[in-house]
């Protein structure tokens, strides 16, 4: 974890963080369900604390793409520890934090030199990514719909 937190480090200027988050390994279903409220793509979550949950099928110290998501967790922290963004924001907050992990993480792999295969085993797709309709607190009502023709 340590050569991850200094690889973000060096592709974000995060500083170092005063102490590491737990890793907690967790079920598919577990993580959906904490992470979610239900079903849906997600292989790591940090949510505020001190804990980052990966899907317990994931093995970080040998496959590179689960390294990658565990370091896409580690922004998270980082971005928690700096302050960097309101604890709980609105959708479009949350998206900045994505973004900026997802490209910590997608730079990292490009260090890593990692291959098609790794790439499309991530499938990113900023394009699918929106807030629209997503309901969050704080987020601007959706126009009426008006039912006259």
């Amino acid at each position: 974890m340590a050569e991850l937190l200094v690889a973000i480090q060096a592709l974000s200027g995060y500083g170092a963080p005063p102490a590491t988050p737990r890793v907690e390994f967790v079920s598919h279903q577990r993580l959906q369900q904490e992470a979610c409220g239900g079903p849906c793509q997600v292989y790591g979550w940090f949510p505020p604390g001190q804990t980052i949950f990966l899907d317990d099928r994931l093995d970080p110290a040998k496959d590179l793409v689960a390294r990658s998501i565990l370091l896409h967790e580690l922004v998270h922290f980082l971005q928690q520890e700096a302050g960097t963004f309101p604890p709980a924001g609105n959708c479009e907050v949350w998206l900045e934090r994505e973004w900026e992990a997802y490209d910590i993480q997608i730079r990292w792999l490009a260090a890593q030199s990692a291959s098609r295969k790794s790439w499309a085993r991530l499938g990113l797709r900023r394009q699918r990514m929106n807030c629209r309709g997503a309901g969050w607190p704080g987020d601007p009502a959706p126009p009426a719909r008006s039912d006259r023709g």
